[in-house]
């Protein structure tokens, strides 16, 4: 663990990464509100579903969540999650801020922010420790440097509350109030993290250093590290189309500008995300009435950390959703309702703790000008025109990779067999660039334990 000055920064890696907001417990003690602004290259929001809290949980890219607050051993705290591999890269920065609305930060005591792995790992910790006056506070930042994250302790308090925080992001201060609305998103329940964080004690003496992460000379030593609360679950958007925006410097006269989510015709499903979790083997219900037809729905598996490999088969079918090993414990596959309709049942092999999420079609990670990065299974959306994919992969046991596209307007298209655009079979390194058509079409990456990225560079308008 790497123990922050104020100004220090760390490398982080690129996973999904917890951050913790936290402060003593005592009576009278302000509340504190935590957030996270998404910034571009020029530090400012590009709109109101940049900023993340807790009466906007969820970013629509899925990437950065407010996942509820959490208590424990004196210790009070709200976490924010940020999937890095997932946030869209015209997103340079994620700034992770504090506010009180009764009160000064000088006035909190024990004021930290923590971030951690998914496992509850602890990365980094910093405390702050000059504040005075502040009604809006920015604890720290992850940043991208040279195609890879860190974390920095910023420390910067703001006398004018929120609204001057909101000004410095490019938000007009007369939009500030705004920020309380409640999201006019529909909203589904979710199971708390399969993962759950681990109560943690101080270290013996000094800080010590995680395995691929380096250590700040300015940091501190024998800091003690505050016992993190456990995150509870929070209501969160159904999955929501994202319009990315290019990071390729060309004039806009000469590319397309990405259309919206496609609809794929009335006979696409529409449900709330459905959670199911276990340990072992085990059969459970999908109580869902699927239409005849049905189009493709997808399956969003976790595992626990002891083992990676998972199997997920419909009943009654000899074919496979999941069966394979899933990097960094998460994959994402899409799975076929029957034709005939109604409700299906999934039987679940794994040695260990699983979780599987139910979304519908339009939960599928949007692509667009740009790169984009990520490990093992994975469904996206392109609905530009014509580009050109660049694809680079990697896995140290040389597996399996494969990129299958699906083209078409309805869910009968959409459940046709995929063509594979990339099949590299014992493929250490996978390093092709191949050329999709006009959207809608869904892409899969398949089968695949890498870690991968994808660049999509659309083509001059003729």
């Amino acid at each position: 663990m790497t123990h922050l000055a104020k100004g220090a920064n760390v490398p982080v890696p690129t996973a999904p990464l917890r951050i913790a907001v936290g402060r003593h417990q005592a009576p009278g003690v302000p509340a504190v509100e935590a957030s996270a602004v998404l910034l571009d290259a020029a530090g400012t929001v590009r709109g109101d579903a940049d900023i993340v809290f807790h009466g906007q949980p969820v970013h629509p890219s899925g990437a950065v969540r407010h996942v509820g607050t959490g208590e424990g051993a004196g210790q009070f705290a709200e976490w924010l999650e940020l999937d890095l591999p997932r946030i869209e890269p015209a997103v340079q920065r994620v700034v992770v801020a504090g506010s009180c609305d009764d009160g000064t930060f000088g006035q909190v005591p024990g004021l930290y922010a923590q971030v951690t792995y998914a496992d509850g790992t602890i990365l980094t910790h910093y405390d702050v420790t000059d504040a005075s006056s502040e009604t809006a506070f920015v604890l720290g930042e992850f940043y991208r440097r040279d195609g890879a994250w860190k974390f920095r302790a910023v420390g910067q308090g703001y006398d004018s509350g929120l609204a001057g925080l909101a000004t410095d992001f490019g938000v007009e201060v007369a939009q500030a109030p705004a920020l309380a609305a409640p999201p006019l998103l529909p909203t589904a329940a979710v199971t708390p993290p399969l993962l759950p964080t681990a109560a943690v004690t101080p270290p013996p003496s000094g800080p010590v250093a995680l395995q691929g992460v380096g250590k700040s000379d300015s940091a501190p030593g024998g800091v003690a590290v505050p016992p993190m609360a456990k995150p509870v679950p929070v209501a969160v958007p159904v999955g929501v189309p994202v319009q990315q925006t290019s990071s390729i410097a060309t004039p806009a006269a000469t590319l397309a500008t990405p259309a919206a989510m496609p609809s794929w015709g009335a006979g696409l499903f529409h449900f709330e995300p459905l959670v199911f979790s276990g340990k072992g083997a085990k059969t459970v219900t999908v109580d869902l009435p699927f239409p005849q037809d049905s189009a493709p729905v997808i399956l969003e598996a976790r595992v626990g950390p002891q083992y990676h490999f998972l199997s997920v088969q419909i009943a009654g079918r000899s074919t496979d959703v999941f069966c394979n090993d899933l990097p960094g414990h998460y994959g994402r596959a899409l799975l076929n309702p029957p034709r005939k309709g109604g409700p299906i049942k999934l039987v679940v092999r794994q040695s260990g703790t699983w979780e599987l999420t139910l979304l519908p079609l339009t939960a599928a990670l949007p692509i667009g000008p740009g790169t984009i990065q990520g490990s093992g299974r994975e469904i996206l959306v392109h609905t530009g025109t014509a580009a050109d994919l660049k694809v680079r992969a990697k896995d140290p046991h040389s597996g399996w990779f494969q990129l299958n596209q699906y083209q078409g307007d309805t869910p009968d298209d959409l459940r046709r067999p995929a063509e594979q655009l990339v099949h590299a079979w014992n493929g250490r390194r996978v390093k092709e660039k191949v050329r999709i058509p006009d959207g809608p079409l869904l892409l899969a990456i398949d089968k695949s334990r890498h870690h991968w990225e994808l660049t999509l560079d659309p083509l001059p308008l003729a």
